[in-house]
Order: C-alpha cells, then sequence, then structure tokens
C-alpha cells in the first residue's frame, strides 16, 4: 500500500509538472501575439506632438546605405529613432506577463522597464530617452560604428566618432550637435539653443543645459550591458529561461511519469 501511494503521488506530481510546463510553453507562444505596445494616441505618452511610423518603416530605414556619408546617415537615424520611439513613461511600457513573465515580474518589482534588446525595443516603440540611446547605440554598433552612451544629469544621449572627431546626438529630439560632450560641457548655451528651438520651454531648455554643463555626473558607455549593468544580464538570462524552464519540467514530468507506472 505504502508502495501504491507513493507511486499515486509521484503520478500526480508528474502530471502537475508537465501541466504546469505546457501552461508556460503555451504563455511563450501567446505572447508573440500579445506584447505591450507603445502608440501615437497612449494616453501616457509625453510628447506634446508625437510623430510615429511603423515598425516596417523603421527597419527599411534602419541601416546605412551603400554610398551614404556618415553625417548624412546618421541625421537621418536621429530622426527615424525620434519617429519610431515615442516618449513614455517606462513605467506604461513594462512586458505583458505573455511576452516574458520573468520580465513581467522583474519589471513589476522595479515598476518599470526598457529593453536592451534591440528588436523588441523597437517593437515596443517607446521609452524614456535612455531607450532611444539604447535603439541608436545598439544599431550603430552593430554596423561597426563607433558610439557610445552618455550618462548626463536626468537625461541620456549618445556621441558618435565622425571624421576623428566625436560628436553628440539626441534622438529623444531629434537634436544633432556639431560638438563633442567636452565642448558642450566647457559652453553649454548652444545646448539651451537648440532645445528652444524644438519649442521646449524656458525652464526645460535651462534643464537640458544644466545637464550637459554639469561635468562630474556625465558619463560615458561604451555598450549597453556598461550602461544597463546587471539588468542586461537578467534581460538574457530571461529571454532564454522562459524556454528552459518548461521544457525541464515537461522533462522531469515525463521521467517522473515513466518511473512511477
Amino acid at each position: 500500500m505504502k508502495v501504491y501511494g507513493t507511486a499515486l503521488k509521484s503520478g500526480a506530481l508528474a502530471r502537475a509538472l508537465i501541466l504546469l510546463g505546457v501552461v508556460l510553453v503555451l504563455f511563450n507562444i501567446v505572447g508573440y501575439f500579445l506584447y505591450t505596445k507603445v502608440n501615437s494616441d497612449d494616453e501616457h505618452l509625453l510628447d506634446a506632438y508625437p510623430l510615429n511610423i511603423s515598425e516596417k518603416e523603421f527597419w527599411d530605414g534602419a541601416y546605412r546605405k551603400n554610398g551614404e556619408a556618415l553625417e548624412e546617415y546618421l541625421r537621418r537615424f536621429t530622426k527615424l529613432v525620434n519617429e519610431r520611439m515615442l516618449r513614455i513613461d517606462p513605467t506604461y511600457a513594462k512586458p505583458t506577463v505573455f511576452e516574458n513573465w520573468i520580465l513581467w515580474i522583474y519589471s513589476n518589482i522595479k515598476d518599470d522597464y526598457e529593453w536592451s534588446d534591440t528588436k523588441r525595443a523597437v517593437r515596443l516603440g517607446g521609452g524614456y530617452c535612455s531607450q532611444h540611446a539604447i535603439v541608436f547605440n545598439n544599431l550603430l554598433r552593430e554596423q561597426d560604428i563607433e558610439s557610445r552612451i552618455l550618462g548626463l544629469q536626468g537625461h541620456v544621449v549618445n556621441e558618435v566618432l565622425v571624421n576623428g572627431g566625436w560628436k553628440v546626438y539626441d534622438s529623444d529630439y531629434n537634436v544633432v550637435f556639431d560638438a563633442t560632450l567636452q565642448d558642450l560641457e566647457n559652453d553649454p548655451y548652444p545646448v539651451y539653443q537648440a532645445y528652444i528651438g524644438l519649442g521646449a520651454s524656458d525652464d526645460t531648455a535651462k534643464l537640458f543645459q544644466e545637464a550637459f554643463a554639469t561635468e562630474a555626473d556625465n558619463f560615458r558607455y561604451k555598450e549597453t550591458r556598461a550602461y544597463r549593468e546587471e539588468k542586461y544580464h537578467i534581460e538574457i538570462a530571461a529571454l532564454y529561461l522562459v524556454w528552459v524552464i518548461p521544457v525541464f519540467l515537461i522533462l522531469v514530468g515525463i521521467r517522473l511519469r515513466y518511473s512511477a507506472a
């Protein structure tokens, strides 16, 4: 009787593990269709006049064309990222439970989320300045164009090596500075002029000017993983584990079921 009872318990556990594994696999399949996406009519947008292009339109123009001058491409690409990536608080851009249930749990603990993965960030279509900078940096580095992420005081932009000198690009606001970060730290007034020219308020333009001017808390990050640190590695692990865990549960359940038979 004891052996029979143990077999029943093992059989029940096996069925539970298999069922859980199958449910998690189904979650992943549904996640291909039910994922978070930011649209131009989203009530949480921070853009006063949001521009938006489709994911396909973005990818059609994302890469440098044959014979295209680097500076021409960078201006076009800055505008392209600006038009695809809408400005929204990452609190409202978290992945769905189906999209990645591990990152869904993580993002709800942190109460926000932004992607390191380029394709998922573009598919999402929005975020803070940091999400824009990640997409910008990832795609340039993919094309062997020397670039880096610049973390400022309350703002994130990019710096790209052009004709032997560094230039600053802000794809969040579609601003191109014909200057290095050091130039703008030494003389931040052009920053104020640039954002005022975009229609920013005087207070906002002064905040950006101050962000560039405070050299002590301006930081350069060559790669996204350096900028995001442990968040980058958690994301990479989660993208694999959402498949590894259910397959493992199913295999363990099958083994238990046959051993209990």
